[in-house]
């Protein structure tokens, strides 16, 4: 399996990303069949004009309060509780939130790598997007692809950023390995493989976090399943999660 980082021109809101994406593919040859495109959220969003300006956000008095507790600007806490589908915890600094099913912090919305005074928030509907990237670059590539949407994710305990799967289309995201025997021939009984976010992440060894401006990776013989439609979600209801089934 081989990672391939694609450098891409600051993306503004309006751009034509799948033809953007086409063009940069040239620095490896172009798509083939059985790649896996990898394309940063927030790239996706400044495209489709997920900007918000935050002078231009009137702060509630929730987002006030919570502000003074979180230690953020209560404008950004705003755009977080508009965008939320509800709010676990406050931390300073940041808000612990769940969002289209994901828990992330601050429901997406990111001033990082954002111009000065301005929030960058999710795609409003990834799974469509992500099918709508897919098309397009099979299309213009004639070569039958698999995109992963990917954000940043921080897991319970464990310092640092790993990438994570916001959507997909054309790739089955998750394995069920259940069935299948160990090394000593005892059948797994919980076992799938996240193969969508374990691509996410090792496209982000390549992508970086900072001002890289390599927002897209290509995986390339990953082996990874090409369907049109998957029979796996990545993502499971709230009572039916490890950590936040924890809660309680």
């Amino acid at each position: 399996m081989e990672v391939f980082g694609l450098s891409l021109p600051l993306v503004e809101p309006g751009d034509d990303l799948p033809s953007m994406i086409l063009k940069a593919a040239d620095q490896i040859g172009g798509l083939r069949d059985g790649d896996i495109v990898v394309v940063s959220s927030k790239v996706v969003a400044v495209a489709e004009g997920r900007i918000k300006e935050l002078s231009k956000i009137r702060p509630s008095p929730k987002a006030e309060k919570i502000a003074a507790k979180s230690g953020q600007p209560p404008e950004l806490v705003e755009l977080i509780l508009r965008e939320a589908d509800r709010v676990l915890k406050v931390h300073r600094g940041v808000l612990l939130t769940i969002k289209d099913g994901i828990i992330c912090a601050n429901a997406g919305v990111d001033l990082s790598n954002a111009p000065t005074g301005k929030a960058i928030l999710l795609p409003r509907h990834p799974e469509k997007t992500a099918e709508r990237l897919r098309l397009a670059l099979t299309s213009g590539s004639g070569a039958k692809v698999g995109v992963v949407i990917s954000d940043s994710v921080v897991h319970p305990l464990r310092l640092g950023t790993t990438g994570q799967a916001i959507a997909t289309a054309g790739i089955e995201p998750v394995i069920d390995c259940r069935g299948k025997p160990d090394l000593y021939g005892k059948p797994l009984k919980l076992t799938y493989r996240a193969i969508a976010d374990q691509l996410a992440s090792a496209a982000q060894l390549v992508m970086g976090e900072a001002g890289e401006r390599v927002p897209v990776a290509v995986v390339r013989e990953a082996e990874v399943e090409l369907v049109n439609r998957p029979r796996w979600s990545p993502k499971i209801p709230p009572r039916e999660c490890l950590y936040y089934g924890a809660r309680k």
